[in-house]
């Protein structure tokens, strides 16, 4: 539609101006007030039906002035000081921290390539400037020839005992020690590349700051660096690793809890990862029934219905009926890591755990009853092959009366 009326007004603006311009001069003084009556209405009529018109400027004038936001605000809304600081880069610690574990997996050379989110996350911007800085604070040293012999493949340094007709016999470790025995290391010609292995110094370093390592190897956390480093500095030391990350992962669940009635698959296979990741947490503090009680909370998050939550809206959206609606149904699944895990610690299952993981419940609605919840437990612990079928018709009935 907006194609044909573009065309009409050219055409029109054509023929306009291509008449005026042979009969200028023949035009009187009221053929010239038809002219510019007549020639506007179809740029008026055009502007009227334009879907960005607006009409508040003739309404709202006097108050235009007071409702309008100053400029910098308008502009750039605010954002919480959270948001803004977890933006930030990570501060130089973690940077190298990050950066020399890469050394404990094998030596690097200074024209080595390293992983691209050294440039995107942590803004390194000269890797091989950084590189050098390492060395000048003896964080790194030349490699030692066992490091860069047990960077060779079995086959290869079998190929060098050949050569020199000594024994091939045993794993990597003997091949090594043996060629180191019996060779001038600096004929092997990968012996005389400027490697880099981690200093006495650089080990330190990175025992000392292997929380950052441990943090950056748990993205499903959902934490920032800057979000545990300010715990962190506030604990003084004297709060553990695995405790500030449980407050943390705590906040974050309190975060869903908030906006539970907007719960959707994303949001759900979140709150799973969360509840999961505290499991492991306080497995390793052996809290066990704290341990037991988030992978409930697991359970009851699957059987509850609630990730189909966003098919509710799917359908008041598009106004489907049922039928249309069920056929991206979600059915009830339970990790088998989630149950494998909850057996092992069947010792510390009670009635009072599972009220209280019942209780504690988040989520838009829970299809579940206790008893249901219940069964389900016994289920899991006395099944080889655990088996919802039976449970997942109920919730689905269940989640069809909701959709009505």
């Amino acid at each position: 539609m907006n194609i044909i009326r573009n065309i009409f007004l050219i055409v029109w603006t054509l023929f306009w101006f291509s008449d005026i311009y042979e009969h200028i001069s023949q035009y009187t003084i009221y053929q010239w007030i038809i002219i510019l009556l007549v020639m506007p209405v179809p740029y008026i009529i055009a502007w009227l039906t334009s879907e960005k018109r607006d009409f508040s400027w003739l309404f709202n004038k006097k108050n235009q002035k007071n409702t309008k936001l100053p400029a910098s605000e308008e502009d750039n809304p605010p954002i919480d000081d959270d948001s803004k600081e977890n933006r930030l880069p990570p501060n130089t610690d973690f940077i190298k921290t990050i950066f020399l574990s890469q050394f404990e997996k094998h030596p690097y050379k200074e024209d080595d390539s390293f992983p691209e989110y050294f440039y995107y996350e942590y803004g390194i911007i000269n890797i091989s400037r950084f590189f050098n800085e390492l060395k000048n604070e003896g964080l790194i040293c030349p490699s030692p020839p066992e490091d860069i012999l047990g960077m060779m493949k079995v086959v290869d340094l079998k190929d060098i005992l050949t050569e020199h007709n000594l024994k091939k016999t045993g794993n990597k470790p003997v091949l090594i020690e043996r060629i180191l025995s019996n060779l001038d290391i600096s004929k092997i010609p990968l012996a005389n590349e400027p490697y880099y292995s981690l200093s006495y110094k650089g080990k330190k370093f990175v025992t000392d700051h292997y929380d950052y390592i441990k943090l950056k190897q748990n993205p499903e956390w959902g934490i920032s660096f800057w979000q545990y480093q300010n715990e962190k500095e506030k604990s003084s030391g004297t709060v553990s690793f695995n405790d500030i990350i449980l407050s943390l992962l705590n906040v974050n669940i309190l975060k869903l809890k908030k906006t539970s009635s907007e719960i959707g698959q994303f949001e759900y296979f979140k709150l799973q990862d969360l509840y999961i990741s505290a499991y492991e947490l306080l497995l390793e503090k052996e809290e066990y029934e704290l341990a037991l009680k988030a992978l409930l909370k697991c359970v009851l998050l699957a059987l509850s219905g609630c990730k189909n939550n966003w098919l509710i809206g799917y359908k008041r959206g598009l106004q489907l009926k049922n039928d249309e609606v069920m056929k991206n149904y979600a059915p009830v699944e339970i990790d088998s890591y989630i149950a494998s895990s909850i057996c092992k610690l069947q010792e510390y299952y009670s009635e009072d755990i599972s009220k209280k993981s019942y209780q504690e419940f988040i989520g838009p609605f829970n299809l579940c009853t206790y008893e249901m919840f219940c069964e389900v437990m016994e289920l899991i612990f006395n099944s080889s092959i655990l088996d919802l079928s039976k449970y997942n018709l109920i919730i689905k009935k269940l989640f069809i009366k909701k959709l009505k």
